[in-house]
């Protein structure tokens, strides 16, 4: 399937997945990411070339009287988180036992796998977790736990079904990032979790002492050698 946006102007589609191998470095956040700037870059979502980008943040910091460094490291990371998960959706898509959502906006569900619904989720390997890729590689479900357990709070806390894609360069583990746009690593790695899923069942209880038992799918993509 041809990862194409719609088309943003008289040159026609853009391939966001070449307009994501563009990005050269990736930034820090520099601040805990929040509900402010997070609608002050709301444009993320409807652009797809870095360009126009570059171009919407700098209008964007002048208007609103944001620093222009801070603010262009925190969109750009924006930005290439979301194009990245979306891509990755769509090679989820795919596959024949996925269907997807029909409200784009759903707060917990991305896709359905065998009808059961599932959350997309792209993270590292956390350092915070504490033990090495082969350990969690041996133990998912402490993993998945662990994930739950430490997601962020407020708005962006939910306890539903996940599909944890857990990245890590062993090699380099600071270029991990660069693994979210490996899209051939992903489609093989996401394929063969689809061809046999093995969900686990994970249990926690969250910071208001309710209990959940969501199903949790934990796929490892990673670059060992």
């Amino acid at each position: 399937m041809a990862d194409q946006r719609a088309p943003t102007g008289p040159v026609g589609p853009i391939d966001i997945r070449s307009e994501l191998r563009k990005v050269e470095r990736m930034p820090r956040w520099g601040r805990v990411q929040g509900n402010a700037w997070d609608r002050a870059s709301r444009f993320i979502y409807q652009v797809d070339d870095l360009d126009t980008l570059r171009r919407e943040t700098k209008c964007t910091a002048a208007r609103m009287n944001l620093p222009l460094w801070d603010f262009g490291c925190y969109v750009i990371r924006r930005w290439y988180n979301f194009h990245t998960h979306q891509v990755a959706l769509d090679i989820i898509l795919e596959h024949a036992r996925t269907r997807s959502e029909s409200d784009s906006f759903h707060h917990t569900i991305d896709f359905y796998l065998d009808d059961e619904s599932f959350d997309l989720k792209l993270t590292g390997l956390p350092r915070g977790f504490g033990r090495a890729l082969a350990y969690a590689r041996a133990h998912p479900a402490e993993l998945a736990h662990w994930l739950y357990a430490n997601q962020s709070k407020q708005g962006r806390f939910h306890a539903a079904n996940r599909l944890f894609v857990v990245l890590h360069d062993a090699v380099d583990p600071a270029r991990t990032w660069e693994l979210r746009r490996d899209f051939d690593r992903l489609e093989q790695t996401l394929h063969a979790f689809l061809d046999r899923p093995d969900p686990v069942r994970v249990e926690f209880t969250d910071e208001h002492g309710k209990r959940h038992q969501p199903l949790a799918g934990v796929v490892f993509c990673t670059r060992e050698t």
